[in-house]
């Protein structure tokens, strides 16, 4: 990680929050094939899959207005995090041999890592509603 920091990763992701929009929003989102995809084949960045789909997630419950709890700046974050996935010239450009996707890896971790209340915030909603749903189901059926 010699050539790409902690340190880094962090600006990466401030500069990212502080220029959040909507049109980044729908563009991370008009995006969530192209950046699984190219996750699901890093070897660095799969082990991330699941938690890149619970991002994306939260991100689309944020802009269908299901979900609003979740500070701006780590909303912020986590576009940045995933958008910056399909930037092939960034630190490390994504073409050279094993290090190419190192930075996107250290990116998207330390995005976890700053985000991990809000996200275990956002899966603990989730579970009470789809609970709650599960309920009115049993319910009406044993009327």
């Amino acid at each position: 990680m010699l050539f790409f920091s902690k340190n880094r990763a962090k600006h990466v992701l401030d500069e990212g929050a502080a220029k959040l929009d909507d049109a980044t929003l729908q563009k991370t989102l008009s995006n969530r094939q192209r950046i699984i995809n190219k996750v699901m084949n890093s070897d660095s960045l799969a082990p991330y899959l699941s938690q890149v789909g619970t991002l994306f997630n939260l991100v689309q419950d944020y802009v269908k207005g299901e979900y609003r709890e979740v500070p701006w700046w780590s909303l912020g974050s986590i576009t940045t995090a995933l958008l910056y996935i399909l930037m092939p010239m960034d630190a490390l450009p994504d073409f050279v041999p094993i290090a190419g996707f190192l930075d996107d890896a250290v990116v998207l971790k330390l995005c976890l890592d700053m985000v991990a209340k809000d996200l275990e915030s956002y899966r603990l909603q989730k579970q009470i509603k789809t609970e709650s749903r599960a309920d009115a189901s049993a319910d009406d059926i044993l009327e």
